[in-house]
């Protein structure tokens, strides 16, 4: 009996037998966060030649035995996932090749399924792009009918292959998830942020939730937070196993909950987002060796010295070569290490910090060389370079748009990034509440006690929305004048608003003039020049929950919040008033 032979008669006996153990590795959602679903992976007997994944599929394939083994992981993983009461989704792994076999036809799963009480709309089938199937028109046929009964569709490996953008466009997945080479060492890899940031643009144009896979460190999780994405797993959350818990555990938790903001900021950039990797140093390289490698490449004006992820500082070519450059330097220096010759004006800066603050670390040093580079760290840890003349370009480029976009009293985003977000949410179903935040009797106020204490009242209202929120979730916008909107993703938002409610309702006491308390009434002019009575000033927050289904764009959301506004004012003092309604009125969407 040939190898293969003996091979392909332990595979049958193992599947026959159903001798395969599966573990399981949570997806998360960074909504919540909590466990989306459960990938299901595949072990063989301990102790054999067909214990790993590789090593099993690698003997499936080579004796056409592929669409068996899956249908038996399929089997046992339902069961298992079944037998654990496992919450969320179920990640199913399935080749291209074994659609070309009756057995992965969607009524027989559903078959299984419902012997074993599994509902369809539990599985996400996930098709790897590693072996990809010729036949395009039988890929296309089998997903659209097995999304007909009910099951989800995931695209695996991104990136993998070179026909992923094309399957993805033919297919309409319900899930992308990005193969790990773009992930492993993203923080450090601007190559790797820009095709992620692609990707990610894509899924939110088309409506594809993406999946971030192998997520291993922290700098990883935070540079993928701060691109926008929204679902992961990895190491980092947890590893496959047999028994996975139904609920993160409190130190991922804390990590995914205390990590890089996600909320819309279109103005906010950070040291990492510009950090590049570059050659290093070793602090016991010879100062000759690096004169030679400057001498050579007269581009390079420095160059880090990091001993291990430690980093010790910058090498500027002209204080190098300066020095180099007198009579007898070279017998002198050649063979000094090179951390004799770190540069005093070396900066190091974590790299969560906001360009603008490096800008004026960098500006304020009359001294500083423009043309060298900067060390960027991760809690101390070497992360890569910035070049000063990129960050004092990008802070230029940002301040441009923020200027642009930004309410200039408050500096708080305007009406278009406000869209925009509003717009995203709607394309990816995300669930969020409105809340219009309008102070009444603003204008008397403003007419008898002046402009300044009418911006004072304003820029009160704005800090006490900045601060109420959770700024990792929610989107505080200035609209204009007295109005702000805040877009909730946070479950405590009803919280919230009674809160910024109480807080106004102390501190506004203290915007008028001595001899005024803010609790009485006082003589104004109203819009019709009418001489009249004004109550003091009060918050009317008017709140909705807009349907992503049936509202299209943020014209929508508009209408609806300004229902809800309406109904706030007229109530009068300081109100939460919550609209049951969850689209504009007809009458208001035929207007």
């Amino acid at each position: 009996m040939s190898q293969q032979e003996s091979t392909q008669q332990q595979l049958q006996h193992l599947i026959a037998e159903r001798r395969l153990t599966p573990v399981f590795q949570p997806v998360v959602s960074l909504e919540g966060p909590q466990i989306l679903g459960y990938e299901a992976l595949i072990r063989g007997p301990e102790n054999t030649a067909l214990h790993t994944p590789a090593q099993i599929f690698a003997a499936a394939r080579d004796t056409r035995l592929l669409a068996a083994l899956e249908f038996a992981c399929r089997e046992v993983s339902c069961r298992r996932f079944m037998e654990l009461e496992l919450p969320g989704k179920l990640f199913l792994n399935m080749s291209p090749l074994s659609f070309t076999d009756g057995v992965c036809k969607a009524d027989v799963i559903e078959e299984v399924l419902k012997e074993i009480g599994l509902d369809a709309e539990r599985i996400v089938f996930e098709l790897t792009e590693r072996h990809p199937l010729k036949d395009a028109d039988l890929l296309r046929a089998a997903t659209v009918q097995l999304q007909k009964q009910g099951f989800g569709i995931a695209l695996d490996d991104l990136g993998a292959g070179y026909s992923g953008l094309r399957v993805w466009s033919e297919l309409s997945p319900d899930f992308v998830k990005l193969d790990r080479h773009f992930i492993f060492g993203i923080d450090q890899d601007p190559v790797k942020r820009e095709f992620v940031r692609a990707i990610l643009d894509i899924g939110f144009r088309t409506g594809n939730k993406v999946i971030a896979e192998g997520v291993e460190s922290i700098e990883e999780l935070n540079t993928l937070l701060a691109l926008g994405i929204d679902h992961l797993q990895g190491f980092l959350v947890a590893r496959p196993t047999t028994t996975p818990g139904r609920e993160l555990n409190d130190k991922v938790r804390i990590w995914l909950q205390s990590a890089v903001p996600r909320s819309y900021d279109a103005f906010r950039h950070t040291v990492g987002d510009i950090a590049v990797a570059c050659d290093t140093l070793s602090p016991d390289t010879n100062a000759g060796t690096v004169v030679k490698i400057f001498s050579d490449n007269p581009a390079l004006n420095s160059m880090p010295v990091v001993e291990g992820d430690l980093p010790y500082g910058i090498v500027c070519r002209h204080e190098l070569l300066a020095v180099f450059a007198s009579r007898f330097a070279h017998e002198l220096h050649a063979h000094k290490p090179i951390r004799s010759f770190i540069s005093p004006q070396t900066i190091m800066v974590e790299y969560d910090r906001e360009l603008r603050d490096v800008s004026k670390l960098v500006t304020e040093d009359p001294r500083q060389n423009l043309g060298i580079d900067f060390v960027v760290t991760a809690r101390g840890r070497y992360r890569g370079v910035g070049k000063i003349r990129t960050l004092l370009r990008k802070v230029a480029d940002d301040q441009l748009r923020s200027a642009r976009h930004c309410n200039a009293l408050t500096q708080l985003p305007g009406n278009v990034p406000l869209y925009e977000w509003v717009d995203r949410l709607l394309l990816i179903g995300k669930p969020f509440h409105v809340a219009y935040c309008d102070i009444n009797n603003f204008k008397p106020f403003n007419d008898v006690f002046g402009y300044r204490r009418g911006d004072d009242a304003i820029l009160l209202l704005a800090q006490i929305l900045s601060e109420s929120v959770d700024g990792r979730r929610d989107f505080v916008g200035h609209v204009g004048g007295d109005d702000f909107i805040v877009v909730f993703r946070s479950a405590n938002w009803r919280e919230c608003c009674h809160a910024i409610l109480t807080r106004f309702a102390r501190e506004s006491g203290g915007l008028y003039p001595v001899g005024e308390d803010g609790s009485g009434s006082y003589w104004g002019s109203d819009r019709s020049g009418r001489r009249r009575r004004f109550d003091p000033l009060s918050l009317a927050i008017g709140a909705a929950q807009p349907d992503p289904e049936r509202c299209r764009t943020h014209h929508d959301v508009a209408l609806l919040l300004a229902e809800a506004k309406r109904s706030a004012k007229q109530r009068g003092g300081n109100i939460l008033f919550e609209s049951r309604r969850r689209v504009p009125s007809t009458k208001d969407l035929t207007a």
